[in-house]
């Protein structure tokens, strides 16, 4: 990496900072993670990751990048009880014209509780010899040598204040981040933000199995959202320590349940197997709600100066509906891109935080495309006339409604769901023209039912 970037300070210990913590330690002389909660030793929810208490997915290709950073760590979560299933197989998606019966596609998905991958990737980042946690410091500013330039971070703990110096210093603090303030501080313009609200929130618990019982033939239920119609939906998921982690959710202002006894009520205004799936079980947690599911893209990228030795990545730049599980994958998308760029420079050239920027929008674009377009259509007026988002909607709408009764689509479907196809995957004529033609019901009771 050259003399210029020896040590690296990342702000913020959760998936996206481990993961860039990852990658700076191969390059970078030191690491220091800095993280305001204090850390648990074992497996358990933190106060700064509120989301820790809800049903998370990590799609294929984030499984897969994640296992090239951290070789061995889908085994590492096996063993710890995290189930590992083909998604095509151990799927139930109860959709809004069926239900797809189960079809092979050898696409391995492993389940488990968002706190037990942090866990783990914790206890891998901070056995590196070049890292270092710090834990239970909030970090106040940023220090600078004029205003174009990133020196390090002030910090405040229990000892009292102190600054850390660095010569890269990472942003990953998430939706609470203070970025946009402190470039203020800079002299800076504030970033242009965008944000696509469809009032989404949700309600969790765990539940375990009965001495006896036997659980479901699915690893994962999926219901999901859709305006208008569909206002309530689930994921359910088979994780470690063989426990059911249940999710419920409404949009469009539909309140999820707050107590117990209305949690098995939601449940069961629901199409599906899902109330019928936790009624005989017995609850381990009480029910978490949650509502901080707007999508949130700031255009760093858009800046026309942006100060040496400071980027930003995760949801600290652009944050997704936790719907449709794309965070942990962008994360790992994001610190590979990192990686690429610190290692693609020039022997002793500055890093390009600019550059960086830029990229990491143009890698979050179609993402945020697949996230925005479905939630958009909450607050689309439905008689309005046809426009190009109203169009991609109703195209994603027609595409999803031929899955329960096409394999083919629904293999495909799935792989661009998972981002280890692209979407140009779409514009297959074999694909479009099984999609425009639309769905063709079949006739085993399989495909209409839950």
């Amino acid at each position: 990496m050259g003399t210029d970037v020896r040590h690296a300070v990342v702000m913020g210990a959760g998936i996206a900072g481990l993961a860039a913590a990852r990658v700076l330690a191969e390059v970078c002389e030191a690491v220091t993670v800095i993280e305001r909660d204090r850390l648990p030793s074992a497996s358990a929810p933190r106060a700064g990751a509120p989301q820790g208490h809800h049903v998370h997915g990590l799609l294929a290709l984030g499984a897969e990048v994640f296992e090239g950073y951290f070789p061995g760590l889908r085994a590492e979560l096996e063993q710890a009880g995290a189930p590992v299933w083909d998604w095509g197989e151990g799927l139930c998606a109860v959709l809004p014209h069926g239900t797809p019966p189960p079809t092979p596609m050898g696409m391995p998905i492993q389940t488990f509780s968002r706190p037990l991958l942090e866990h783990v990737l914790r206890r891998r980042v901070t056995a590196l010899e070049r890292v270092v946690l710090r834990d239970g410091l909030t970090v106040t500013g940023l220090c600078t040598a004029g205003p174009g330039t990133v020196r390090g971070v002030r910090v405040k703990g229990v000892d009292g204040e102190d600054e850390i110096a660095a010569d890269l210093v990472v942003d990953t603090t998430g939706r609470s981040t203070h970025l946009p303030q402190w470039l203020a501080a800079l002299g800076l313009p504030t970033p242009h933000t965008t944000t696509v609200d469809a009032q989404v929130g949700y309600a969790s618990r765990t539940y375990a199995y009965p001495e006896g019982h036997r659980p479901p033939w699915w690893k994962g239920l999926l219901q999901p959202l859709r305006a208008p119609d569909f206002d309530r939906g689930c994921y359910a998921i088979q994780i470690e320590d063989d426990t059911l982690h249940v999710t419920l959710h409404g949009a469009g202002g539909t309140q999820p349940p707050r107590g117990e006894d209305d949690f098995l009520a939601y449940a069961k205004t629901l199409r599906g197997p899902i109330a019928d799936t936790i009624a005989p079980l017995t609850p381990t947690s009480s029910v978490r709600r949650y509502a901080r599911t707007v999508n949130r893209k700031t255009a760093y990228h858009r800046l026309a100066r942006w100060p040496d030795g400071l980027i930003a990545l995760g949801d600290s730049v652009c944050t997704f509906n936790p719907a449709y599980g794309q965070g942990m994958t962008m994360a790992a998308l994001e610190a590979r891109l990192l990686d690429e760029m610190l290692r693609g420079r020039r022997a002793r050239s500055p890093f390009d935080g600019r550059a960086f920027q830029q990229r990491l929008a143009r890698l979050t674009a179609s993402s945020w495309l697949m996230a925005t377009i479905p939630d958009r259509a909450w607050g689309q007026d439905q008689s309005s006339p046809v426009s190009p988002l109203k169009a991609g909607n109703w195209f994603m709408n027609r595409l999803i409604d031929t899955v329960p009764h096409d394999p083919k689509v629904y293999t495909t479907f799935s792989s661009l769901f998972h981002m280890t196809a692209g979407p140009l995957a779409l514009a297959d004529p074999r694909l479009l023209s099984r999609v425009l033609v639309g769905p063709r019901p079949r006739t085993d009771r399989r495909s209409s039912t839950a």
